[in-house]
């Protein structure tokens, strides 16, 4: 009787929790729970939920490489939306039309269909408030089709705008596979590490893991170092760590400190001339988030080494090399590394460091150590006329603001300026240098106006400089009794338009100049319109644009053309101005030490009164205040590439010489007094 009653309990125990939807685990209570409530009918969403991202499918199916998810298409059928658009292209809400267009599309996997929707609803459309949709969406469509060159910018100017973590995520796993597919496994290997940490869900996470995991076995220990400290505590983190502890195991360099000595030349026979020692002191950062910059210019430093070698055969030179775990803002180990190449390795020169803070730091140590130190970049660094032992071989922004305004003066015959520029440190620089050059030069800026940082839409802009969309346009037309199909030119006071921002932003500002019917402008720029990519997106609307940069790697110029072929011959890369700036930095120091300089004052000495010296950038000065004063190359757009077109001496010009002529490259420029 007590079994059965015990049996009757326990059954109707398990009947209840089976009506409630749970059962009992270890230390479970029995009490069951409240009863999950169907949704009611009339609760349906208006759209349907996207699928979660497990169950979604990749916009390149079958790839072994990572693409994003495709997204959910819209309700409205495609058949529909496409005959919607056809009979009325220019309605309010035609752009909604063609990124829902697009979404079918990439649900579908019609990748290449679905680029050209979202490019005709940008070019149709510059100033829509979905442009920025449309950029995220073509993106990550053209890196899924392998169209990775165009797919960088789209990818690189989503990711400045984008606050949502999920889609940063996207973004960067999709970088990562443009980066790896462009021989850049390093910046690969940090796009996938972002990716990971900014989503830790992500779409094709076991793909990223994978792609981590096999590039980390191809980063040098000192890099992979660097990414292991930075993704610390983070999904990537793990994988980097054990791949740095395998690396290790193997083979363990010291980073902090390494003495490259450069391979002998060959014995010097009884009466030549006595051997040249010197030892020369590098301060680079090879590590964090710098390291990649850094190493580039060391690649330089060491090819310069070798030409050196093999130009001055009694010359003998050891490279003692430091790294300053120098950062954005931060001045790193730069002092202390400073001081122990002066005192323990005795130092002839210093060259290095590279940003701003780590460069003012070691000037500190040098000047008061009277040793020479020339830096190849900290392009923000003050020159301080007290700091005598201090040199700079760099590209400032006042050396670019006045090489374009020399050129658009001296050679193209412009006259009168606008500016826009973005209210930025440097955008408020280039302006400021900009301006004084032109007046100096005899010229005029009739109109400077600003914007914000990352900005999308220009209008109100390109309106305060006087262009006019097509509507109001038709209306000066009609009010001056022009017929609307008669072309008509807004009178403009200037004739050329120079907007010193980066190359992802001037491809969005110069498709606005012509859509606001400003077309005999003719634009300038600095070093940062000099990418490949701005003829991706810049397409049209980027030709004739003149620009100048302190490196241009194609240039037909003998010895560019030597350094860039044996630069990728020796390190599989094409270089980069990072890497010429370093190569000639440490050419003038080698050059020294070739030419009898054997103190630390005769190396200073050579620096401060360097005229003519002829490196891969063109010919250098060092100018009163201890800054190289240098050519530059002149580019321009014409027909789809970047060309070079001349080189340009403008603080020769400045100081009354003639300018040099396009035969005239790489050849001594006529002094003030010629």
């Amino acid at each position: 009787m007590h079994n059965a009653i015990l049996k009757f309990m326990l059954t109707a125990s398990l009947t209840a929790l089976l009506a409630t939807g749970c059962t009992p685990g270890p230390g479970s209570q029995t009490t069951p729970g409240p009863a999950a409530r169907p949704p009611a009918p009339e609760a349906k969403a208006e759209t349907p939920p996207a699928p979660e991202p497990a169950t979604r499918k990749a916009l390149a199916e079958g790839s072994a490489s990572w693409s994003a998810p495709a997204p959910a298409p819209p309700r409205t059928p495609l058949a529909a939306l496409g005959a919607d658009f056809e009979k009325n292209p220019t309605a309010r809400d035609a752009d909604k039309t063609l990124l829902d267009i697009a979404k079918h599309q990439l649900a579908r996997g019609e990748l290449e269909s679905a680029a050209r929707s979202l490019e005709r609803l940008q070019e149709k459309f510059p100033l829509s408030h979905l442009y920025p949709e449309s950029a995220f969406h073509r993106g990550l469509a053209l890196q899924a089709s392998g169209r990775d060159d165009e797919a960088w910018i789209s990818l690189r100017s989503s990711l400045s705008k984008e606050t949502s973590p999920e889609r940063r995520a996207l973004l960067e796993a999709s970088l990562g596979d443009v980066y790896e597919k462009r021989g850049e496994p390093f910046s690969a290997l940090l796009s996938y590490a972002r990716a990971l940490r900014s989503d830790r869900k992500i779409f094709g996470k076991k793909i990223l893991i994978e792609r981590i995991e096999a590039l980390a076995r191809e980063i040098a220990p000192y890099r992979l170092r660097t990414a292991a400290e930075r993704f610390a505590g983070t999904p990537a983190g793990m994988y980097l760590q054990a791949a740095l502890a395998a690396q290790e195991r193997q083979e363990k360099p010291s980073q902090s400190a390494r003495d490259d000595t450069p391979p002998k030349s060959p014995a010097v026979e009884s009466g030549a001339p006595s051997p040249v020692i010197g030892r020369v002191g590098i301060m680079l950062p090879l590590s964090g988030a710098l390291g990649a910059a850094g190493g580039r210019v060391y690649d330089g430093i060491r090819l310069a080494l070798r030409h050196s070698l093999a130009k001055y055969p009694g010359l003998r030179i050891q490279l003692a090399v430091r790294d300053t775990k120098s950062a954005a803002g931060s001045a790193g180990d730069a002092a202390k590394v400073a001081a122990e190449l002066i005192e323990k390795e005795k130092a002839l020169a210093l060259i290095g460091p590279l940003i701003t803070e780590a460069a003012e730091d070691a000037a500190q140590v040098a000047n008061r150590q009277k040793t020479p130190m020339l830096t190849p970049f900290a392009v923000r660094m003050r020159m301080n006329p007290d700091f005598t032992w201090v040199f700079r071989n760099s590209l400032t922004n006042r050396l670019q603001a006045q090489g374009v305004a020399s050129y658009a003066i001296r050679y193209l015959g412009v006259r009168r300026f606008a500016v826009l520029y973005p209210a930025a440190r440097d955008g408020i620089e280039l302006t400021d240098a900009f301006t004084q050059a032109v007046e100096n030069l005899g010229g005029e800026v009739v109109k400077i106006v600003s914007y914000p940082e990352n900005a999308t839409d220009f209008g109100a802009q390109m309106r305060a400089l006087g262009g006019m969309d097509d509507r109001r346009l038709n209306r000066l037309k009609r009010s001056l009794g022009i017929n609307r199909n008669n072309p008509y030119q807004i009178p403009l006071n200037f004739e050329a338009l120079f907007v010193p921002v980066r190359h992802e932003e001037a491809v969005l500002i110069a498709p606005q100049v012509l859509f606001y019917n400003m077309r005999e402008v003719r634009l300038l720029g600095g070093s940062g319109w000099n990418d490949p990519r701005l003829l991706e997106h810049g397409e049209r609307y980027v030709e004739g644009a003149v620009f100048v940069d302190g490196f241009f790697p194609e240039s037909e110029e003998p010895m560019v053309a030597r350094f860039v072929r044996e630069f990728r011959e020796i390190y599989g890369k094409t270089p980069d101005i990072f890497s010429a700036l370093g190569y000639d930095a440490a050419q003038i120091i080698f050059a020294a030490i070739a030419q009898g300089a054997k103190t630390r004052e005769d190396v200073r000495q050579y620096l401060a009164s360097l005229r003519g010296f002829e490196g891969i950038m063109g010919l250098t000065d060092m100018g009163p205040d201890n800054d190289a004063q240098r050519q530059l190359f002149v580019l321009s757009v014409e027909k789809k590439k970047i060309r070079h077109l001349q080189m340009v001496t403008p603080h020769r010009t400045f100081a009354g010489g003639a300018p040099i002529g396009e035969n005239a490259r790489f050849s001594p420029a006529p002094t003030p007094t010629q």
